[in-house]
């Protein structure tokens, strides 16, 4: 293989040390052992100058990353079956984002749907699943809001601060997570602090009467450590109705939130960690359409105000040599939300204690079982003047078994198998399994992986207790499966990795005219292929690439789910410059036709849309960045007659002390 790779590197332009910022991959497989063919002199096929391959230890460093949301412990990448895409801190920093929404639009298998402006209710859908199919979590804090009407997350206020990385795990997870991992996981996970005091601030300011601010302290020793930063955005939008409709009113955003997080190590076999994080946000909202695809009209007066607290308490044990390692985690969220709208003016409130106790079981070198049990009580409740009652609450709770098993043979497969029981007070059992398989061929950089499960989603407080619900209902339940191949090109410089999925979903929760009453009476098919690429095209330039097909069947109507593209990619090229000081990232991204009725008569067009970001370091500790969303000023739609911005510019600088 290696005069291959060399003749290959002869095409490329010449690169004496891969020294890269990596963005997000699937799992790739270990490279080629290029190095025994002891006889070979491959001094005569490097370009001049060049008297050895190019380094690939960034590479090798990328591959082996922990990530933990796909087995709940921390696992290289390369030994990752489950389709999983890393977004990292320093990415969601050198694209300059302000929302967590806007980083997860360039995943593959992911479609992010807002309703208007910066604030507008913002769905994620899974593999073409329901947005109330993707589970969130925060630290491993369940963040989907039990007075939702149907148990979803809304996006809208989640800043991206403290974030250290963003895991997104993709095909049903409710072994390791319970109700609402049907389409998959968002694991969101925080900054630790290191080292001596750290101070980071920031300012920024662009058109729209947009700006945003925010400072962080950090720091730690052997015996503690603490992160803890504030931010405030600002702007002042557009109007959520489409201007094309009339509607001038613009819509603006107030976003506060404050996060931590608290550690406390007295001993080298036992850690208290604590995590706080508090989100206040203010929306002006124009009036909703009565059913989808209908276009909103202008509010001049409506606001939607929200209040999260997210906290979570957790103590580790490690004992005999580490061999045992046991968490005890106590988590709390509390949402409050109020709607003024003068003719159905609401308010809500929901709040959720979970308890969560795991023990990890190091049984042999290449064996590891996780054991788990939890609980969860979520409670409810609303209010609404002219409503019948006027004040509703409610609550359920459940307790859940996993138990998982990690093994590998030799370094080349990997192997997990789980299970699951839950118990509802409400809704009953639901039982769930996963197992999944990746298995590495090193002499040809080849990986084939495939996963298989099952996943549920109990029904809401909303949907099941509250007026108009039915306490009948049962769990919403999926299978699905995926199975795919990554490869290795020109010697690790290189890529690709496509995967095929599949998802079958019953018993979902629909209003039945028949009835009058919500109804486990639907059942969708969900189908499709995602690829993913990315390339080291020189030592400072990168080129990543994904497209992902979805097939989505409503088999109730015939018709494709809505919101769902068939078609949708990016292209991204980013690059530093002046000897890493300045870097530019460019991304465009493609989104299909999709269906904005259930019966598939409202068709919404494709749209592309190019996105540029980039700093410039002046100092060690002072940076200067921009970002342009929009940059060809594109008219599109992602809901019938919800507005969308034209080209937003926004500028600042970052200060590190």
């Amino acid at each position: 293989m290696l005069p291959i790779c060399l003749g290959l590197l002869m095409l490329a332009p010449a690169a004496a040390q891969v020294n890269l910022r990596i963005q997000d991959s699937e799992s790739p497989a270990e490279p080629a052992d290029a190095s025994s063919d002891d006889s070979f002199d491959s001094s005569d096929f490097f370009p001049p100058g060049i008297t050895e391959l190019p380094e690939t230890t960034v590479e090798a460093e990328f591959r082996q990353q922990e990530v933990s949301a796909a087995t709940r412990t921390p696992r290289p990448l390369q030994q990752v079956a489950s389709s999983t895409t890393v977004i990292s801190g320093q990415q969601l920093q050198d694209q300059n984002f302000a929302m967590v929404g806007e980083a997860l639009r360039n995943v593959p298998g992911v479609d992010v749907v807002r309703a208007g402006p910066v604030g507008g209710q913002t769905s994620v859908f899974l593999r073409g699943t329901n947005s109330q199919h993707t589970k969130v979590l925060l630290d491993g804090i369940p963040m989907n809001d039990p007075s939702n009407a149907s148990r979803s997350f809304d996006f809208s206020a989640l800043a991206i601060d403290e974030i250290e990385r963003i895991e997104i795990v993709r095909g049903p997870q409710s072994t390791l997570y319970g109700t609402d991992a049907i389409g998959g996981v968002v694991s969101i996970v925080t900054r630790r602090g290191e080292g001596p005091l750290q101070i980071q601030a920031f300012g920024e300011g662009g058109n729209y009467g947009t700006h945003r601010e925010g400072i962080r302290a950090s720091g730690g020793t052997d015996l503690y450590h603490y992160s803890v930063g504030g931010s405030y955005y600002h702007t002042d939008g557009f109007s959520a109705a489409a201007r094309r409709l009339g509607n001038t009113e613009p819509d603006g955003f107030r976003l506060g939130t404050v996060s931590s997080r608290l550690g406390w190590t007295p001993s080298d076999n036992f850690e208290v960690d604590w995590v706080v994080r508090w989100i206040d946000s203010r929306a002006e909202l124009d009036d909703a359409p009565f059913g989808l695809g209908q276009p909103p009209t202008d509010d001049l007066f409506r606001l939607y105000f929200t209040q999260q607290l997210f906290t979570r308490v957790q103590t580790t044990w490690r004992l005999v040599d580490d061999l045992i390692e046991t968490k005890f985690a106590y988590h709390v969220t509390d949402f409050d939300r109020e709607d003024t709208d003068d003719m159905f003016p609401t308010k809500f409130g929901g709040q959720t204690l979970f308890f969560d106790w795991q023990t990890n079981l190091q049984l042999t070198k290449n064996n590891l079982l996780v054991v788990g049990v939890d609980y969860m009580d979520e409670s409810a409740s609303s209010f609404a003047p002219f409503g019948f009652p006027p004040f509703t609450e409610a609550s359920q709770n459940k307790s859940g078994l996993y138990v998982e098993d990690q093994w590998q043979l030799g370094d080349r497969w990997f192997n997990t198998v789980g299970f699951r029981w839950d118990q509802w007070n409400t809704a009953g059992s639901a039982d769930t399994y996963r197992v999944t398989s990746l298995y590495q061929i090193h002499e040809t950089g080849t990986s084939l992986h495939g996963t298989i499960g099952t996943g549920f989603r109990a029904p809401s407080l909303a949907e099941s207790l509250f007026p108009f619900g039915n306490v009948d209902l049962q769990p919403e339940r999926s299978k699905g499966w995926d199975v795919g191949i990554g490869q290795q090109m020109f010697c690790d410089r290189a890529s690709i990795d496509v995967t095929y999925f599949r998802n079958d979903i019953r018993d979902l929760i629909l209003f039945d005219l028949n009835t009058f009453t919500l109804e486990n009476i639907g059942q969708a098919r969900t189908h499709g292929v995602e690829v993913n690429s990315r390339w080291y095209w020189t030592e400072d330039t990168i080129i990543t690439a994904n497209y992902t097909r979805t097939d989505t069947l409503d088999l109730e109507t015939n018709a494709p789910l809505v919101r769902r593209p068939r078609n949708k990619g990016n292209l991204g090229i980013s690059h530093h410059f002046l000897d890493s000081r300045a870097f530019v990232d460019l991304t465009a991204w493609l989104v299909g036709p999709r269906t904005d009725s259930r019966d598939g008569t409202v068709i919404l067009h494709g749209y592309t849309l190019v996105n540029v970001a980039g700093y410039y370091q002046i100092t060690p500790g002072i940076q200067l960045f921009s970002r342009i969303d929009n940059l060809l000023d594109k008219d599109y739609e992602q809901i019938t007659g919800y507005g969308t911005g034209g080209i937003l510019a926004v500028a600042g600088v970052r200060g590190t002390w």
